[in-house]
């Protein structure tokens, strides 16, 4: 697990396999001084990967500013460098409305959970 490096920190990301599927899970406030712990993450997660598919769990989010989003923009980016299909699940709150605002809803493949996101890898 990785925690943030500021004080007063409340963001996690962690990853665990579900069969051969790899989720890295984010949890807590994820905004410009947080994002270099998502993409330690994340970059681990490429590492480790075994499968096709990718899930990033952002249900634990409470917030997400345009620095988190530019991060999710990265990992779908090396993803399809990689020919890995990432799945975003658990949008909601403020990251559904920022995704919703800039068009960017259709960008990525979400599904509501990471059980629904297994069975259609």
């Amino acid at each position: 697990m990785f925690v943030g490096n500021e004080p007063d920190s409340n963001f996690t990301a962690t990853s665990g396999l579900h069969g051969t599927t790899l989720v890295v899970r984010a949890s807590g406030e994820l905004d410009h001084y947080q994002t270099p712990v998502l993409r330690a993450e994340i970059d681990r997660a490429w590492d480790l990967l075994q499968a096709p598919t990718l899930i990033l769990d952002l249900s634990a989010l409470t917030f997400c500013d345009s620095s988190g989003i530019g991060e999710l923009l990265q990992a779908r980016h090396h993803g399809q460098l990689a020919g890995v299909r990432l799945i975003l699940t658990g949008v909601q709150g403020n990251l559904a409305r920022r995704l919703n605002l800039a068009g960017l809803t259709q960008v990525f493949e979400v599904f509501p959970s990471v059980a629904e996101a297994l069975e259609a890898a």
